[in-house]
């Protein structure tokens, strides 16, 4: 009997069988269309070339068939051929992950190479056949168009860098904190030399081939010239006063610990002017016009006074007080006038020549020649400074 079963069961699946194959259904799914081999798939110039599909699909659907490295699959046709993508491998899983052995940036290390990238990413890395363009990460990529060691080309590195903000980060993101490498194996230090690489503040401002003069010329915007005020004076004040000491970058400004320290880099057009204690010594507070491009209440221009009260030799004064001409130098005016005796104490007359050396105050009626009576440690009787250290240095000095 059993038998007999099993027998009917199968007739009765023959016969399901037999009735299903004998009408052609219409209703069927259709398969799912593979729009990457249509035609002029690989054709560049076409609006059906194989990027756009990548484009709007994601790269590894093209591992599907192509294999996880796309070296051809159950296809049999590499994506890998030299004459399309030689470099494809940059694409593996973990392209974005720095910490991945995948990552691109250790591929461009190896190969040391970037152009590569532009087969499909475009001259600028900005999308070329395929998207996405680098720049959605490497907001920078820019910089490494043709010019990108020429100061003189347009495409130079630091016009790009300066037009972005002086932001550092774009650069230390590839070549490495410490601008030594980092993932491209190229290195900053071979032409940024001084001690903190392309932050040492001569980068910036200043000369970039000695790292001991970080003042202007030239400015953050190219600037040579001392009648602009990136310029003005910097030089003079820095390195060129004869006849007291120089002035310290941090009696004007404050003076960064760092390249990313507060208020350094804040995208304000021009640099802030905070005076210090020694340009603050006297009675006023001391400011910068920048309006006017003057020096308003600066010790070091005549805004002082000293009390007969508090001086060993009050014979010397004619009442309470001797005091300066509180001078307001222009700070883009670098012929030499505006140190000459008699401007931040005494008097000159309408044409510069000096008619008295003499503080408002001061007992006398002296001509330049006899100052060296009683300060001879400071000026000879030619009445020339022969100790800038005594000489607007915060006190007077007299007899020494």
């Amino acid at each position: 009997m059993k038998y007999i079963i099993s027998y009917s069961s199968l007739l009765l699946l023959a016969a399901l069988l037999f009735w299903g194959c004998a009408e052609i259904r219409d209703d069927i799914t259709a398969p799912q269309e593979v729009k990457v081999h249509g035609k002029d798939a690989m054709n560049a110039n076409s609006d059906k070339f194989h990027s756009f599909l990548v484009k709007d699909e994601g790269i590894y659907n093209c591992q599907t068939c192509h294999a996880a490295d796309y070296s051809g699959g159950i296809t049999n046709f590499s994506c890998s051929d030299v004459y399309c993508h030689p470099t494809i491998t940059v694409h593996q899983e973990g392209i974005k992950n720095p910490y991945s052995e995948n990552f691109h940036g250790l591929y461009i290390a190896n190969t040391d190479s970037f152009y590569e990238c532009q087969s499909c990413h475009g001259p600028l890395w900005a999308g070329g056949v395929i998207t996405p363009g680098c720049e959605s990460c490497h907001k920078g990529i820019g910089v490494h168009t043709d010019g990108i060691k020429n100061p003189t080309s347009e495409d130079f590195h630091g016009n790009f860098i300066r037009v972005n903000g002086w932001d550092m980060h774009m650069c230390s993101q590839c070549h490495g904190e410490d601008y030594g490498g980092g993932l491209t194996s190229t290195t900053c230090l071979t032409c940024h030399r001084s001690e903190n690489g392309p932050e040492s503040c001569n980068t910036c401002h200043g000369n970039f081939s000695d790292p001991t003069q970080i003042a202007p010329p030239q400015g953050t915007n190219n600037e040579t010239s001392t009648t602009a005020a990136a310029v003005g004076a910097h030089q003079l004040h820095l390195h060129g006063i004869a006849i007291a000491q120089n002035v310290a970058c941090n009696e004007c400004h404050i003076v960064p610990s760092e390249f990313k320290s507060a208020g350094h880099i804040d995208g304000t057009p021009r640099a802030e002017l905070t005076f210090g204690a020694f340009t603050n010594l006297g009675p006023s507070q001391a400011y910068y016009d920048f309006d006017e491009l003057t020096c308003q209440n600066t010790y070091c221009h005549g805004n002082f006074e000293f009390f007969a009260s508090e001086s060993q030799y009050p014979f010397a004064y004619t009442g309470e007080k001797m005091e300066g001409n509180n001078f307001s130098p222009i700070w883009n005016k670098v012929d030499g006038t505006q140190a000459a005796c008699g401007t931040c104490h005494g008097e000159i007359d309408s044409n510069g020549q000096l008619i008295s050396a003499l503080p408002k105050g001061h007992y006398g009626d002296f001509s330049l020649t006899t100052c060296a009576t009683c300060h001879r440690g400071v000026v000879n009787e030619n009445g020339e400074i022969i100790d800038p250290t005594k000489h607007i240095n915060g006190q007077i000095d007299v007899f020494d």
